[in-house]
């Protein structure tokens, strides 16, 4: 059996480990995971999806993989929750006017521990792309009407990118709950309780499974992957991720079209590096 040089790998979903098409090859990834399970590696999925997409994405490899949702907000292992970070709900429902009053424009997807909020008078093209997102969402009358028995972990604004350090700042300037805004390089922002990221979460994680971080190879394709990136060993930017990613990775993997991840790890298994 071929040695490798890690002994946990980290993936962002969109752009990096699916494709454009938001598919992966379960049956190659399934011999990979078999491969690096029998090396004792653990693989953690690591995603500005909810859980609840994450857990349709892989209902076959559930109890064979660590996940960490919503950009860290929710930590998962062996299917189970083991971590959540969430606003409070004055702070959620604060910061849902705060977006509304000043960026009207702005369209959220409010995500929260039992479920998905939307507002009903949301473009249906919004709507449609957030329901793939987040399939146990809802549609309310107002935002501000979540239920105070749920908690919200993170916001999605359909918005240009470019508004996120002007968001997180204003908000921050009047507010002790303080917030962290990070894109994927598409037109959205992702809100989340500050200090939450995926570099945290895998921080968790390695902790827990006494690995350190030189010993993690890590995968991703936008600037929300940064902390995992500078975390890791073995950081890898995709062929199709942001310039600056690249700027930051050691290494370049081929693109999410080619499965550049599994290319990577088959590599790596096979004694060879990419």
């Amino acid at each position: 059996m071929t040695s490798i040089p890690f002994k946990a790998v980290a993936v962002d979903m969109d752009g990096t480990f699916e494709n454009d098409d938001k598919q992966f090859d379960h049956q190659r990834f399934e011999k990979v995971l078999t491969r690096l399970r029998a090396q004792h590696v653990h693989f953690i999925v690591s995603s500005g999806r909810p859980l609840s997409r994450l857990r349709q994405d892989f209902f076959e490899f559930l109890d064979r993989i660590d996940i960490v949702a919503d950009n860290g907000s929710i930590l998962t292992q062996d299917n189970q929750i083991i971590a959540r970070h969430v606003f409070t709900y004055k702070t959620g429902i604060k910061l849902i006017n705060f977006i509304q009053d000043n960026y009207p424009e702005v369209k959220i997807a409010a995500s929260g521990l039992d479920r998905a909020y939307m507002n009903k008078k949301a473009p249906a093209k919004f709507k449609s792309l957030m329901h793939f997102f987040y399939p146990d969402s809802v549609e309310v009358n107002n935002l501000v009407d979540i239920p105070t028995s749920d908690s919200l972990t993170k916001l999605t604004l359909s918005c240009s990118s470019e508004l996120a350090s002007e968001l997180e700042r204003k908000f921050n300037a009047s507010n002790p709950e303080r917030i962290h805004c990070t894109t994927s390089g598409f037109d959205n922002i992702d809100v989340m309780p500050a200090g939450v990221n995926k570099g945290q979460g895998i921080k968790y994680f390695l902790r827990y499974f006494n690995v350190k971080p030189e010993e993690l190879i890590a995968f991703g394709d936008g600037m929300n992957d940064k902390e995992m990136i500078e975390l890791a060993g073995y950081s890898y930017a995709m062929k199709n991720g942001d310039e600056r990613l690249k700027q930051i990775a050691k290494y370049e993997a081929p693109s999410n079209n080619e499965m550049g991840v599994l290319q990577v790890l088959e590599n790596y298994l096979d004694g060879k590096q990419y």
